[in-house]
């Protein structure tokens, strides 16, 4: 299992953030999440797209991680 890091910027753009990112609130108005979890055969940019179809509401934890299962339904 893979974890990906993705950043959600307070404008509503999702993207891949730095592998070496935290997760949680940056200086500015994005937030960066650590999806964990990720099957070995699952691709950052589908977990991107998962991220952008719940993006207002992000089901994280107080660390802002993201158990993979929780946003692929």
């Amino acid at each position: 299992m893979a974890s990906v890091m993705v950043k959600v910027a307070g404008e509503g753009l999702v993207n891949k953030a730095h592998r070496n990112s935290d997760a949680g609130p940056t200086s500015g108005s994005s937030v960066i999440y650590e999806v964990v979890n990720v099957p070995g055969g699952v691709s950052e940019e589908v977990v991107v797209d998962l991220i952008k179809k719940t993006v207002k509401s992000v089901p994280h934890n107080d660390s802002y991680e993201v158990d993979y299962a929780a946003i692929a339904g």
